[in-house]
């Protein structure tokens, strides 16, 4: 393998592996990242880390501060609220597009992930299942840029939701919520279906602002 390849190959490692320890709640916000201690840790140079760190603060999870050092994002009620409404506004119009084009394998597909949401009690597999529901929900829009910014949009939140929040804070208004947007889907009735997506956000919402009060 040339030496180049090698290099990405060390650097996606490096990204996926941050990637999941911020998502899991490693380090808290503000937190500094040490380059040469996670490169010791990974048994990598500072390399495949510094872009590591570039990629990430891309992503909205850690901030690169010049000649200070790298930290990971805090969030503000408004940092929230901004979030929040750019997915409402992407989200919406994926679904609306989304919802004539639905089959019944996509239907299936969705009811499939959502039995087994119901029964998650972990923070991470529910965050995982709840990103697979959005994911099969929106998919027969056939949107990838737009789906590319929503997942970048829902990386900063999940992160938040590993922090402070667990699957029962919202458990049965979750539920319900999933599956009224499924029963809409099913009557193919996409105005159903994006105000039940815009209540369910903006309960959600209302959640995470209530957990970032008490901290």
């Amino acid at each position: 393998m040339p030496a180049s390849s090698i290099a990405q190959t060390h650097s996606s490692a490096v990204i996926q592996l941050l990637r999941q320890s911020l998502d899991r709640g490693r380090w808290p916000p503000g937190e500094p990242l040490r380059q040469e201690e996670i490169a010791a840790e990974l048994g990598v140079s500072r390399v495949p880390v510094r872009e590591a760190f570039f990629q990430l603060q891309a992503e909205g999870l850690v901030q690169v501060v010049p000649n200070k050092g790298v930290y990971v994002r805090s969030l503000s009620a408004d940092n929230l609220q901004e979030l929040f409404r750019l997915r409402m506004l992407l989200e919406s119009d994926l679904l609306e597009t989304a919802v004539p084009l639905h089959d019944a394998a996509s239907i299936n597909r969705l009811e499939t992930v959502q039995a087994a949401l119901d029964k998650a009690s972990a923070v991470a597999d529910w965050v995982a299942g709840d990103r697979e529901f959005h994911e099969a929900l929106y998919a027969p829009a056939n949107r990838p840029e737009t789906m590319a910014i929503v997942r970048r949009l829902r990386l900063i939140v999940d992160r938040f939701y590993f922090a402070r929040m667990k699957p029962s804070t919202r458990a049965q208004g979750w539920h319900e919520e999933h599956h009224a947007l499924i029963r809409a889907v099913r009557r193919r009735d996409a105005a159903s279906a994006c105000r039940q997506l815009k209540a369910h956000l903006a309960a959600t919402e209302r959640s995470a602002l209530a957990a970032l009060a008490k901290t």
